[in-house]
């Protein structure tokens, strides 16, 4: 169709004829997934355009996928698709947030969570275990999808990539941004995708990221991990993110709960967006810091830590809200 610059691996509609309305048929021999919690490690393999043979092929994924009988993919508890597994790597990053378990990532003001190229969806199956919101987005691939796994074990997903626009999420939606190996170089043009993430996290939410070091000039273990982070220091810093934590090839910075930090740091070149401006979905990145102005700016270390709104809260939502989830129809 035309597109480059990674726009080709985003997710592209047809405008619909005014008033038509239609229902996609599932593909031949489709069967409806297993109920949760049973569904979310055991689908059926040929609901998923990946097949047997492709599984097989890949030293990497037999080592966290086995396949029972002829039709079904189990999927280990332990998908190693974060080195020690990912309980004990979702444990790692609570505990460099300073908590005692994951179990308290919830009290702690995180909620929801945007898992970025989720692979095989176990981390966001595993923290919506813990009963954390968690969503996956990744770009569209040709011979199978993340997104379609992370669907067909009940996960919410949707297919989407920001090499050239907003992701489809308001400003301040997400307490925590997570990406491990996803593939995107943060400190590409001129740090605008980290922008982007401030657009979406939400004051004091959490940015998270997971990626092996590049091979340094020498062969100290602290000059590896300063060659990565310098460039991305550089831009973190104008966006007011602190680096909070770091551990083996995984780093947690947090952003701002001051609104004002960002027209007042003297090192920031990064502008403030018009007030009041909040773009409609799928527009084209913008070089400037938004949502400093919304009512929703509310640090989520302010929250309760139960599940009720708190008064703060409940001022900017109401009483009443309505609120859209991204979930499989076998789901409810």
């Amino acid at each position: 169709s035309g597109f480059k610059d990674g726009e080709e691996f985003d997710r592209c509609c047809e405008v619909p004829r005014q008033g038509s309305w239609c229902l996609v048929r599932p593909p031949k021999d489709y069967k409806i997934p297993l109920r949760w919690p049973a569904g979310r490690d055991v689908i059926w393999s040929g609901n998923i355009k990946i097949t047997k043979d492709q599984f097989l092929s890949s030293g990497g994924v037999t080592k966290r996928i086995m396949l029972l009988e002829e039709n079904q993919i189990a999927f280990h508890p332990e998908d190693g698709l974060i080195f020690d597994g990912v309980k004990d790597y979702s444990r790692q990053i609570a505990e460099m947030l300073g908590l005692g378990s994951d179990s308290e990532l919830f009290q702690a003001g995180v909620r929801t969570v945007l898992d970025i190229g989720c692979g095989f969806g176990s981390f966001g199956a595993h923290l919506v275990s813990l009963k954390l919101m968690t969503l996956c987005i990744a770009a569209y691939e040709a011979t199978g999808s993340q997104v379609q796994l992370a669907l067909e074990r009940g996960l919410p997903a949707m297919i989407g990539n920001f090499i050239s626009r907003q992701l489809p999420y308001p400003s301040l939606s997400f307490d925590m941004v997570h990406c491990a190996q996803c593939g995107i170089v943060w400190d590409k043009k001129e740090g605008i995708f980290l922008i982007e993430i401030d657009r979406l996290l939400k004051p004091g939410g959490y940015f998270v990221l997971t990626s092996p070091t590049s091979k340094p000039q020498g062969s100290s273990t602290s000059m590896k991990k300063r060659n990565m982070l310098t460039p991305l220091e550089q831009y973190t810093e104008k966006i007011c993110w602190s680096l909070i934590a770091q551990q083996d090839d995984t780093f947690i910075w947090q952003k701002t709960a001051d609104a004002h930090c960002y027209s007042s740091n003297k090192k920031n070149d990064v502008p403030l967006c018009k007030e009041g401006y909040d773009a409609p979905y799928y527009q084209a990145l913008v070089p400037c810091i938004t949502g400093t102005s919304s009512k929703r700016w509310i640090p989520i270390q302010n929250r309760s830590s139960s599940s009720d709104l708190s008064s703060a809260e409940l001022e900017v939502h109401g009483k009443y809200c309505s609120c859209s989830f991204f979930l499989p129809a076998h789901a409810f």
